[in-house]
């Protein structure tokens, strides 16, 4: 195991080490490495989403890496209002709860989770058009106890417009067709418990 520290630096685009005849891969432990790629990402000065692979790009190349606030983002015209909300709630950050990645694939789709006190806002972004189903009981059981709710109000936005949803479950499953450069937002928030005596 290498124990050396090689220094980084991020240039036109590229991570090299120094000195040069030192390799990037020098650095055998994970944390060590994506501590010095933190250090050597350049700020987002701008952020122009204008498909799904573009949203994509963000969410699993941007983001991860990020510090601070991302720049808000303008749209192409073939990302779909739904997609737009999503993103924006993916890369919201600060004061949102916190991003949960359910699954994706990197040049395909991704679906996400943020929760808070409050609600659990589920979204989901795509590059071609493909249809999506949420379990939230996946997000469900992440949530503390005293946060969980047995029903749910949810608000959907989708790539077909908005509606909403009553008397929804924890274990529900809520399959979407999603556009191409779509996606959709789901707001599930809790209903009081009625007819249970303490």
């Amino acid at each position: 195991m290498i124990e050396q520290s090689v220094p980084l630096s991020f240039a036109d685009g590229v991570l090299e080490a120094h000195p040069p005849h030192h390799a990037a891969c020098a650095w055998t432990r994970p944390a060590a490495l994506a501590e010095a790629r933190l250090a050597c990402e350049p700020p987002v000065a701008e952020l122009a989403v204008t498909d799904g692979a573009d949203a994509l790009i963000v969410a699993f190349k941007v983001l991860p890496f990020v510090r601070g606030p991302l720049p808000v983002p303008t749209f192409g015209e073939s990302v779909t209002p739904a997609a737009r909300a999503a993103f924006r709630l993916l890369s919201s950050g600060e004061g949102n709860g916190v991003l949960h990645v359910l699954r994706g694939e990197v040049d395909d789709f991704i679906v996400f989770a943020r929760t808070d006190a409050a609600a659990v806002c589920v979204g989901a972004l795509s590059v071609a058009a493909t249809t999506l189903t949420v379990r939230f009981e996946d997000v469900w059981r992440s949530l503390p106890p005293s946060a969980r709710a047995f029903e749910y109000r949810v608000a959907v936005l989708d790539d077909n417009g908005e509606h909403v949803l009553e008397g929804v479950a924890p274990d529900a499953r809520i399959t979407l067709d999603v556009k191409a450069n779509g996606g959709f937002m789901l707001t599930f928030m809790p209903l009081p418990r009625h007819g249970r005596g303490a």
